[in-house]
């Protein structure tokens, strides 16, 4: 069974970093492999509340691969839509205490109240990806693995450019030993 397409997402900041980092990446062929974070802006509509532009902000402070590839996703603010989650009539007041970043917690919030069809991250270790599924009340969690290989389902990206993605990416997000981004790269065997 497949899932209906993702036509709005709202997403953290750790998967816009992640989707960004092989534009940032040196070793990376812009010019011959995609761009998975030009993908995501251009297939979609792409939402985010103002705590993730904040702490991308904070990440362009940084002189690495992160700090370069939150810098790539402020540059294209234009083509995603910043809204205030606890600004709409539908939402607390005040943010919530779900044991997650601030970010994450008003992405939920913002994703619940949009009526999204996807929030996007990169929480899928630990307890926060079953905190994050619990607290989900419409929208579907879609890790930036999954949304890879998604991606190359739909013929979107060949398998191997979504490989690619998930090697060059998983090199600075500490994907390599992911028992969970192990199975993505299975299924595009």
């Amino acid at each position: 069974m497949s899932e209906p397409r993702l036509r709005t997402v709202v997403a953290d900041t750790s998967a816009l970093v992640s989707l960004a980092v092989p534009r940032a990446d040196a070793t990376y062929d812009t010019d011959a492999g995609p761009d998975p974070f030009q993908y995501l802006l251009t297939s979609c509509e792409v939402s985010v509340p103002p705590e993730v532009v904040d702490e991308l902000r904070d990440l362009t402070q940084y002189q690495d691969i992160h700090g370069a590839a939150a810098t790539n996703v402020l540059a294209a603010r234009e083509h995603y839509t910043v809204e205030d989650p606890y600004e709409r009539t539908e939402t607390p007041d005040s943010r919530p205490t779900f044991g997650l970043d601030d970010g994450e917690t008003d992405g939920i919030v913002l994703a619940n109240a949009l009526e999204a069809d996807g929030f996007l991250t990169d929480e899928f270790g630990g307890t926060n990806f079953a905190v994050i599924h619990a607290v989900l009340q419409g929208p579907r969690i879609v890790p930036t693995p999954r949304l890879i290989c998604d991606y190359a389902r739909n013929g979107h990206l060949n398998v191997g450019a979504a490989r690619t993605l998930l090697t060059t990416i998983g090199a600075h997000c500490s994907w390599g030993d992911s028992l969970y981004v192990g199975k993505f790269r299975e299924r595009l065997e």
